[in-house]
This record gives structure tokens, C-alpha cells and sequence, in this order.
């Protein structure tokens, strides 16, 4: 037999696995399990591939990448700090796994339906599956499945080992932008790796992350400059938010239907509990992937509901909605109301015709106890060896943590842009 298992990628090249390695062998064990292949068959970049061609790449890739970046930073701190060795398969299983519950199209569904991939990702590692039998008889450690949950929960001492897969400069970011960029054909989201991964130091006395200064800190700036350009010219491209909003009406007519008991000739029983959120088990979510989704949209097309088969004919021959930047200013409730009166004076629902999609994110924000998500910190270790936070270290950190980047736009059927047009301009003129 093979001692060894290779993986070409096209973001970190070559990525060989040791059979006679037990964490090594460990993870080979948990990319074949069914639960694992199927993240093959989900898009990493949920429906961008409308948008960006290329865009074409999977949950399953992107998971793999950032275990390579996991083993890389091990091998690189190791001679440095021994005790790593201990946390290995920990770190190198939730690095593998950390993606495991992504349902269908990725991040894209799980925000139209407010699911949440994570609690997800937990179940699968925590029920009966083949990932769960797999880490609980892996002999280097005792209870792995339970540890890996606490680490994606952030709830594992070392706590630096939940910061290295989930924070504000984490393997998953790391790799999702560098994959990212490559897909969508673009060079928004290049930034230097290997000069963050060996600047990255484990402080044992506050148990985290900390970046050297020297090394490190134009090169995490530089990071963060990359994905605030992915998000504002890719994941939020405009075409992205119409090819989101018109997917947000589709399920939206289908739930409507089936809690009204409306005729649906075909839904199975997986996806109607999924689109109700009505007790879904881990066995049947594990069903759900872009390939099933994809197949109720062929059949909705066939649908006797006439709203249903239309935007799902849509969305499969990509005849997006129109969209059209909205200043806040202007978002007004008789524009709003307007609007949706000629949508409906056209024969167009505005319930599933017409909405406003609005954006916004920070590339970077400091601990705000408040929030109710608190972030991490970038932490920095200067050259007379006092840690800081990043933005007080960094003129343009700071001042991306003070800005407001929220945009609106309006989405509507590309048959009105006109008349659509004719209004806004109708209602600036009159404010």
C-alpha cells in the first residue's frame, strides 16, 4: 500500500499526507467519510459562480487548505514551542472540520433562512456519523469529538488553539481569501502568507495569538486591505446580491406554499423540513447540497404556481433582477410604496419582486464587549516587546474601524428598469 496520499491544490500546490503519521492518518480517515465528500458537492462561493464564471470551487477544497495552512504553521512554531505537538490533532481535525454543516450554496442559504452552519458542523461531529466514530477511536487522544466541539464553540483551554481556526486573522480567512481571489479570476484578495504564518506567536502567558511587529505587521495590514477589496468588489458585487435576492424569493414561495398547504408537486420530505426548519435530523440535512437544491429548482420550473416556475426559470437561465443604488437618504417608505404599486400595476408580486438588499461589514474591528458578537483582537508585539492592539499601532487599521460601510441597493425585474428609474429620479427631485 501507498504510505502516502497527495492533493494537488492550486493555492498552497502540494499537500501530501502520511499514512504512518497518526494525526496524518487521522485526517485522511476523516476526508473520506461521507460527511467530508459530501462538502464536494456544496459551492465555496455559494452562487458567485453566476457572477464571477470561475467561481466554480468547493466547500470540500477549501477545507483541505486550511488544514494545510494549520500543518504549515505547526511545522513552522514547533522547534520554537514543543507543546504544539500535543495540540495537534486538535488543531489540524477542527481546521478539517470547521466547515463540515455548510448547507446548500454555503453562506448564501444559511442567512435566507437564519441558519447557522456552525451549530450544524457540531451536530454532525457530535451524532451518529462516520466522523464521529472516527475521531472518538483515535488512539493518540481521548474524547477528540467532544474537544473539537468545544473548539469551534470557543470554548477550549488552550483558548489560542480556537483563535489559530475562528478570529480576525484565522486559517479559514487566510485561506478563503487567497482561494477566493483565484476563482474569481481577480487579484482583490492576494496577500502575503507565509510572512503572517512566521510572525505569528503563541503568547503562553495570556493564552493567544500575537503578531511580531517586525515581521508581521505591514504584512496583517495588508490582510485586512485584501478582504475589505474581496467584499466590496466580490462577495458583494451587485450581481451577487441579485443572483441572492431573486434565491431569497424562490425558497420564501416555496415556504410560503407549504405552510399555507398550497400544491407543491414536488419537495422532498429533507428540503421541506430544511425550508420550515421543522426537525430536520443530522441524516437528512446531510442530504441537502447544492446538487439537490439545484434539481428542486428544475422542477419548480414546472410548477402550476406561476410565481414559483418564474423565478425559478430565472435564477436557472440567470435572468437576474436589476439592481439600482439606493443613498439612505433616499430609502423612503413612499418611494418604497411606490414602487412596489408598479410592480404590481406590471403583473409582478412585489413580495417576491422587489427588495432591498443592503450590505455592510468592517475588514477589521477591535473587542467591543458590548456587541453582541465581540471580536477578537489583532494583538502586536512591538520592538520594546509591549503588546498592542492593532488599530492603535495602525493609522489606516484605525480608520477602517471608525467607517461606516453599508450600502442599499433595490432589486427588481430588469423589464421595469426604465420605469423604476423614472420614479427615484421623480422622488430626488421632489425631496
Amino acid at each position: 500500500m501507498k504510505s502516502t496520499r497527495t492533493y494537488l491544490d492550486p493555492i498552497h500546490r502540494e499537500i501530501i499526507l502520511d499514512f504512518n503519521n497518526p494525526c496524518e492518518k487521522l485526517i485522511c480517515d476523516l476526508i473520506d467519510t461521507p460527511e467530508f465528500q459530501r462538502l464536494r458537492r456544496i459551492h465555496q462561493l455559494g452562487i458567485t459562480h453566476l457572477t464571477f464564471q470561475g467561481a466554480e470551487g468547493s466547500r470540500f477544497t477549501h477545507s483541505l487548505g486550511v488544514m494545510q495552512i494549520a500543518r504549515k504553521f505547526i511545522k513552522i512554531v514547533s522547534p520554537h514551542f514543543p507543546d504544539i505537538e500535543e495540540q495537534t490533532p486538535f488543531i489540524l481535525a477542527s481546521a478539517l472540520l470547521h466547515d463540515i454543516g455548510h448547507g446548500p450554496f454555503s453562506h448564501v442559504t444559511e442567512k435566507i433562512l437564519d441558519l447557522d452552519h456552525e451549530d450544524w458542523s457540531c451536530r454532525i461531529i457530535s451524532d451518529d456519523t462516520r466522523v464521529h466514530e472516527i475521531l472518538d477511536n483515535f488512539s493518540k487522544t481521548s474524547n477528540l469529538a467532544a474537544n473539537i466541539i468545544k473548539i469551534l464553540k470557543k470554548a477550549y483551554y488552550p483558548k489560542y488553539v480556537s483563535h489559530l481556526i475562528s478570529s480576525q486573522a484565522d486559517f479559514d480567512r487566510f485561506d478563503y481569501l487567497l482561494r477566493d481571489t483565484y476563482l474569481a479570476g481577480t487579484s482583490y484578495g492576494m496577500f502575503a502568507l507565509d510572512r503572517i504564518l512566521h510572525s505569528m506567536i503563541i503568547d503562553t502567558k495570556d493564552d493567544r495569538i500575537v503578531i511580531d511587529g517586525d515581521k508581521g505587521l505591514v504584512a496583517v495590514e495588508d490582510y485586512l486591505f485584501s478582504r475589505y477589496s474581496m467584499y466590496t468588489q466580490v462577495y458583494y458585487h451587485k450581481k451577487n446580491l441579485a443572483a441572492k435576492a431573486l434565491l431569497a424569493s424562490i425558497l420564501s414561495r416555496a415556504q410560503f406554499m407549504l405552510k399555507n398547504q398550497i400544491r407543491l408537486n414536488f419537495c422532498d420530505d429533507a428540503t421541506k423540513k430544511w425550508l420550515l426548519k421543522d426537525g430536520l435530523s443530522t441524516y437528512e440535512y446531510l442530504k441537502l447540497d447544492d446538487i439537490q437544491l439545484n434539481y428542486h429548482l428544475k422542477r419548480w420550473c414546472e410548477e402550476d404556481d406561476a410565481i414559483l416556475s418564474d423565478l425559478s426559470l430565472r435564477f436557472l437561465n440567470r435572468r437576474l433582477p436589476k439592481t439600482m443604488y439606493i443613498d439612505e437618504s433616499e430609502l423612503s417608505e413612499s418611494l418604497i410604496s411606490k414602487i412596489k404599486d408598479t410592480l404590481n400595476k406590471h403583473g409582478f408580486d412585489p413580495v417576491y419582486y422587489f427588495r432591498v438588499e443592503s450590505t455592510g461589514f468592517k475588514p477589521y474591528d477591535y473587542y467591543r464587549p458590548e456587541a453582541s458578537l465581540p471580536q477578537t483582537n489583532i494583538m502586536i508585539k512591538t520592538n520594546n516587546g509591549q503588546i498592542e492592539e492593532l488599530s492603535k499601532l495602525s493609522k489606516p487599521i484605525e480608520a477602517m474601524t471608525k467607517n461606516d460601510y453599508a450600502t442599499s441597493f433595490l432589486t427588481f425585474p430588469s423589464e421595469l428598469v426604465s420605469i423604476i428609474e423614472q420614479i427615484k429620479e421623480l422622488q430626488s427631485c421632489a425631496t
